[in-house]
C-alpha cells in the first residue's frame, strides 16, 4: 500500500522536475566516483588549483598593501580530518616568514564549480546560455575565493580575534551566497513544470 502510494505520489511530480533529480543524481554519483577514485589520489586538478588560489591570494596582498610582504609556499602540514590530526599538502600564504593562512585542497573551490556546475547542467535551459553561465560563474566564484583567503590573511593579520569568525562564516556565505544568486539569476526564466521541451 505505501509502496504504491509512493509511486503514484511520484508519477506526479511533472517530468522536469524528475528528470532534474536523475541528473543531479547521476552528476553527484559520477563525480563522487572519478573524484575519490582518480583525481583525490593524483591531485591532477587540486594541485594547480589550490597553488593558483594562494599564489593570486599573494598577488592581491601584496598590490592592496603595496608591498612585497606576502608570499606562498608548497608545504606538507596536518590538517584535523575525522581520523585526527593527518598529513596533507598545503599552500600556505607568509607574511614576513609568518605562516598565516593554510590553503588545503578542500578549500580550492574545485567542489563549489563542480556544484554550481551540475545545477546549471540539471536545469532546462538553452545549451549556449549553460555554457556561458557555467563559464562566467566559474570565474566570479574563483575570484571571489581568492578575495575570501586574501581576506582571511588580511584579518588574521590585523585583526585577529575576528579571524575564525570571518573565516568560517562572513567569507565563507560571501562565496555561497554569490552562487545561490547566480542560480536564481539563471533560473529566472525558467519553469521546471512546464520545461519538458526545452532543453
Amino acid at each position: 500500500m505505501l509502496k504504491s502510494t509512493l509511486i503514484h505520489k511520484w508519477n506526479q511530480v511533472p517530468v522536469a522536475v524528475r528528470r532534474f533529480i536523475f541528473r543531479a543524481l547521476a552528476i553527484l554519483i559520477t563525480w563522487k566516483i572519478l573524484y575519490l577514485v582518480f583525481l583525490l589520489p593524483t591531485r591532477v586538478l587540486d594541485k594547480p588549483l589550490s597553488h593558483a588560489v594562494a599564489s593570486s591570494s599573494v598577488w592581491v596582498l601584496n598590490k592592496y598593501t603595496h608591498s612585497a610582504d606576502y608570499t606562498t609556499k608548497s608545504e606538507t602540514g596536518n590538517i584535523y580530518t575525522d581520523n585526527g590530526l593527518a598529513p596533507a599538502p598545503l599552500e600556505n600564504i607568509y607574511f614576513h616568514q609568518r605562516n598565516v593562512v593554510s590553503i588545503e585542497d578542500g578549500c580550492n573551490a574545485l567542489e563549489l564549480f563542480v556544484l554550481y556546475t551540475g545545477f546549471i547542467v540539471c536545469m532546462p535551459a538553452l545549451v549556449y546560455r549553460k555554457l556561458i553561465f557555467i563559464a562566467g560563474g566559474i570565474i566570479l566564484i574563483y575570484i571571489t575565493n581568492i578575495i575570501r583567503c586574501a581576506g582571511v590573511a588580511y584579518i588574521t593579520i590585523y585583526h585577529p580575534k575576528y579571524a575564525n569568525f570571518a573565516h568560517h562564516y562572513v567569507l565563507t556565505f560571501m562565496v555561497y551566497g554569490l552562487i545561490i544568486a547566480l542560480w536564481l539569476i539563471f533560473s529566472k526564466k525558467l519553469n521546471l513544470v512546464h520545461a519538458e521541451t526545452e532543453q
